[in-house]
């Protein structure tokens, strides 16, 4: 009946309004469910990442956070390169999702082009639901997996960008979202407090570190220790500060434009230990010569080396530091990390030109040692010829004028022939003791009128 139809219809409408609330309410739960689970993993990952005070661990946890915090599938952070460092944007690229295998199949880390490029020229988050189809896209290198979606936020220290979190392929096929920009936005936040206090640790220990070795060296130089020595603990303290790979001291060769390695300590360092290097084609001449810090990010490509040691080593940052001032270098130091590791930094070089500094000292104490050896063995020799002639020379005289008198007395020719023998001896014994005078005192001469080290061992200092 019409009557009894329309009670239906109006009983089962507050029925679908309310099944239709409680889904509203039952989705709303689940947001914010949804939202309180991601705030605690926000919090999770902002308390791990700042649990660690060593860089390079805080790096991993950051990425590593990012990714799960998203839910992506491919994470990484790019750090950025100083200025003037050549073509390279990124110095270190740390990713997540890749492996090692798959990462050697790729080949070598992004420059910084491209879409991530767009990130370091205009630090701002970005979302894209297809990477590869933006007009800034490079296209993937062969054996590169395929990725989508992407969101990047940059990171900053110190309201400086120090790199970006790039984030690719959100798992289930969907597209990175405003609550996830928020949510890296955040981790991107503490990421950038975290890195400040592992940059401050790592400075602090490494200025502690570096005020050790200098007293270390310091001792040796004051206990007089032999220059090889002394050099020897000055490279090895500079390895182990800056992990670098080899260490070599190279000295000026006497009248030619070239260098000597004359200590190298590392793997492989055989095969540069005694070799001659050009001033023009090196790193260590070009330090030598413009008396400044020369750096290479990766010396397997240095358009400045030709035909150097330091190619097809397995090495790759080095920097070279001359040792001493520019009016007076005694040499040059080097450093290179293995291929692949972070290049040198000028915090790390501003303490390394100064303990290069120590090894300039090293060389200039052992002239002055040799100096006052060569001055002590003159001495030694004026006062032996003085003693010599002074005294026994004179005594001699004196016998030999005695024994000439008594010749007169003797009256048997064999007793005469005697006496007049051993004035023979006694004449022959005063030439030789002036001989050896003249030889004394004219080595005297010649140290006291030089007053330097043999050049031939070692190396003059040379002017700028």
């Amino acid at each position: 009946m019409p009557g009894e139809e329309a009670t239906r219809t109006r009983g089962r409408a507050p029925r679908l309004r309310l099944d239709d609330l409680l889904g509203e309410l039952q989705l709303h739960i689940e947001q914010v469910r949804g939202t309180r689970d991601r705030l605690h993993g926000l919090l999770d990952a902002v308390v791990n990442v700042g649990r660690d005070l060593e860089l390079g661990q805080v790096l991993s946890r950051i990425v590593e956070a990012a990714v799960d915090l998203v839910d992506a599938r491919y994470g990484a952070l790019g750090i950025l390169a100083e200025e003037g460092r050549g073509d390279r944007r990124l110095a270190r690229f740390l990713p997540v999702g890749v492996g090692e295998e798959q990462a050697a199949a790729i080949g070598g880390p992004p420059c910084g082009r491209g879409v991530l490029g767009m990130l370091i020229d205009h630090p701002e988050p970005l979302r894209l639901r297809d990477i590869s189809a933006h007009p800034a896209a490079y296209g993937f290198p062969a054996q590169h997996p395929e990725m989508r979606t992407f969101l990047g936020v940059p990171v900053r220290v110190r309201d400086e960008v120090f790199g970006n979190l790039y984030l690719t392929d959100k798992r289930g096929g969907e597209e990175f979202d405003t609550e996830d920009e928020t949510v890296l936005a955040a981790l991107a936040a503490a990421a950038g407090v975290a890195i400040e206090n592992a940059r401050l640790y790592e400075e602090s220990r490494r200025r502690q570190g570096w005020l050790a070795a200098s007293a270390e060296v310091t001792a040796a130089l004051l206990s007089g220790e032999p220059e090889g020595m002394v050099l020897d603990l000055i490279v090895r303290r500079a390895r182990e500060q800056l992990g670098a790979r080899l260490g070599s001291v190279a000295l000026p060769v006497p009248g030619a434009a070239r260098l000597r390695v004359a200590l190298a300590r590392g793997p492989g360092a055989e095969a540069h230990r005694g070799r001659l290097l050009p001033v023009h084609d090196s790193l260590s001449g070009l330090a030598y010569a413009g008396g400044e810090p020369v750096l290479s990010d990766d010396v397997q490509n240095e358009p400045r080396l030709y035909g150097s040691t330091l190619r097809d080593t397995g090495l790759g940052p080095a920097v070279a530091v001359p040792m001493g001032t520019k009016v007076g270098r005694r040499g040059v130091l080097l450093l290179a990390r293995a291929a692949g590791d972070p290049a040198f930094t000028p915090g790390e070089t501003a303490p390394l030109r100064g303990f290069a500094g120590q090894a300039a000292l090293a060389l200039e104490l052992a002239d002055r040692r040799r100096d006052a050896e060569r001055l002590a063995l003159s001495s030694d020799r004026e006062r032996i010829a003085h003693d010599l002639h002074d005294l026994a020379i004179q005594r001699l005289f004196a016998t030999g004028m005695t024994l000439q008198s008594t010749v007169r007395l003797e009256r048997s020719a064999e007793g005469e022939e005697k006496l007049l023998r051993a004035v023979r001896e006694l004449d022959e014994t005063v030439e030789i003791i002036r001989s050896t005078i003249f030889d004394l005192r004219t080595h005297a001469e010649h140290n006291h009128g030089t007053g330097h080290a043999d050049p031939d061992t070692v190396p003059p200092p040379a002017a700028g």
